[in-house]
């Protein structure tokens, strides 16, 4: 609890047989930005699946998930840098939720700030391609509504991280990853792709 921000984080990390992880972050607000009493909510919450469920042509479904935002906001400048500086992957398929949960959380407050009437919705997908896994692609669909002046949405945000480990995870020659990001901001009209690699590498013998 962050008695000067009023704010209650949490963090959950649940592993059941090498199989099924189950991953849960939270935050509650009682203060709002303005120093206004007031309420906001962001959940995310993740499952996935060890080696994965096989879906066909060398496909595995790694995980699901999804966030959720109530009176919440998508800063699409602080989405960015985060794009850059390789934080993004701390909200799609987080690893270590309780141990790095300080960090989640601070990249969760500048990413989703509290704005009153403004609503977060966002399915999350993690899919790899074969056995275990040398490519692996997590995406994210955020979706900004607001009740402020009527109905209506504000953005779409698609977040994304590759991650390309050859000739193994264990073992790799070559490990690219990269974060991405699309965004719709249709209250400004205006439209915008970034992309960055992070933590890459090829290693030559």
């Amino acid at each position: 609890f962050d008695f000067d921000r009023e704010e209650y984080a949490g963090a959950l990390e649940l592993t059941l047989a090498n199989f099924l992880a189950i991953k849960a972050i939270g935050l509650i607000t009682t203060k709002m930005p303005d120093g206004s009493k007031g309420f906001s909510l962001l959940i995310i919450l993740t499952v996935e699946f060890g080696t994965g469920l096989q879906l066909g042509f060398g496909f595995t479904l790694l995980g699901v998930g999804g966030l959720l935002g109530l009176n919440r906001a998508a800063n699409g400048e602080a989405l960015v840098a985060g794009i850059r500086a390789g934080s993004v992957a701390n909200i799609m398929f987080p690893r270590d939720v309780v141990a790095n949960a300080p960090r989640i959380i601070s990249d969760l407050r500048a990413f989703f700030p509290a704005e009153e009437g403004k609503f977060l919705i966002g399915p999350m997908l993690k899919i790899g391609w074969g056995s275990p896994s040398l490519i692996s692609v997590s995406l994210g669909i955020i979706v900004e509504l607001s009740t402020q002046g009527g109905f209506s949405v504000q953005s779409l945000t698609i977040l994304g991280v590759l991650k390309v480990a050859l000739p193994t995870e264990e073992a790799p020659l070559l490990v690219l990853q990269v974060q991405f990001l699309g965004r719709i901001e249709f209250d400004k009209r205006r439209a915008y792709f970034f992309a960055s690699l992070y933590d890459s590498r090829i290693l030559f013998l």
